[in-house]
C-alpha cells in the first residue's frame, strides 16, 4: 500500500503517494464499470504552519489541479526569463 510520505522532514507530508493512487483506482473502476471518467481533478492542500493564530490561512496552502485529458489543454504560456530589475521571491 503506497504511502503518504515526509521527504524533508518538515512534517508536511508532500510526497502524496497514497493520495495518487485512490485517485487512479477511482477511474480505474470508471472505465471498469464503463462510467463516464474525469476530465481534470483538482486537490486543496493544507500544509504548512499557521500565518497567526487560529488562522485558516497556512504558510504552504495551495491548489493541484491534474488535467486527465489532454484535449482540455487549449493553450500554454512561455515562461519568460526574470526581470532583474525587480526582486525576485
Amino acid at each position: 500500500m503506497p504511502k503518504n510520505k515526509d521527504p524533508f522532514g518538515s512534517g508536511d507530508l508532500l510526497l502524496r503517494e497514497l493520495d495518487c493512487s485512490v485517485i487512479e483506482m477511482l477511474h480505474s473502476y470508471n472505465i471498469k464499470k464503463e462510467k463516464k471518467q474525469y476530465s481534470t481533478v483538482r486537490g486543496v492542500f493544507f500544509e504548512g504552519k499557521e500565518l497567526y493564530p487560529n488562522a485558516g490561512f497556512k504558510e504552504k496552502n495551495h491548489i493541484q489541479i491534474c488535467v486527465r485529458n489532454p484535449n482540455c489543454i487549449k493553450g500554454i504560456f512561455r515562461v519568460r526569463q526574470s526581470d532583474l530589475s525587480y526582486s525576485i521571491p
